[in-house]
């Protein structure tokens, strides 16, 4: 589950566990005969009463609830990160009918750690998507021209030896004095 589905979730979550509160308390004051808490519900009502379905007013609202609903929908089924990447079978190695799958992390830390051991890289970090390596090097001092080829390629040549040489490396370099 991707961390914006996790925030949404939480804040729906959280929106209707108050709203149902509120709504608890109002119609406990209601059958108590005791005044409205946040709700004025007899003023809502008698305003909803008049409402017809052709009122601008009624179709604006219920527009606004149908686009919040599909906007919630999207975000729900938006694929996140993956967690594990499949790995090819390597010949001679693995028996026929198994799959070898890698930790998404541990991926990253491999490139990572490659990307350290180039010259002039002083940090690396490293997020992998489903079709893409992102590799964000920093160096420290002001990065040399030819350092993103020789990150791109390390990277690629790591990719190529795990056997997901489908991921597209996208390398990007900083150094001081740059941003």
């Amino acid at each position: 589950m991707s961390l914006l589905v996790r925030i949404v979730s939480v804040l729906l979550a959280l929106v209707l566990f108050l709203g149902g509160l509120l709504a608890a308390a109002e119609i406990g004051l209601a059958q108590l005969r005791q005044p409205a808490l946040l709700v004025p519900h007899r003023q809502w009502a008698a305003w909803l009463r008049v409402q017809v379905w052709e009122s601008p007013t009624t179709r604006a609202v219920l527009a606004a609830m149908v686009l919040l609903g599909l906007l919630l929908v999207l975000v729900a089924l938006r694929r996140g990160r993956p967690r594990t990447l499949a790995l090819p079978p390597r010949e001679g190695q693995t028996p026929a009918g198994v799959e070898t799958h890698a930790s998404r992390r541990s991926v990253e830390r491999i490139l990572a750690a490659s990307t350290n051991r180039v010259s002039g890289v002083e940090g690396a970090a490293v997020a992998i998507t489903r079709r893409r390596a992102r590799v964000r090097a920093s160096t420290p001092t002001r990065s040399e021209p030819e350092l993103p080829t020789e990150v791109t390629e390390t990277v690629t040549r790591e990719l190529g030896e795990l056997g997901l040489d489908r991921l597209r490396p996208a390398v990007s370099v900083t150094g001081k004095g740059r941003r």
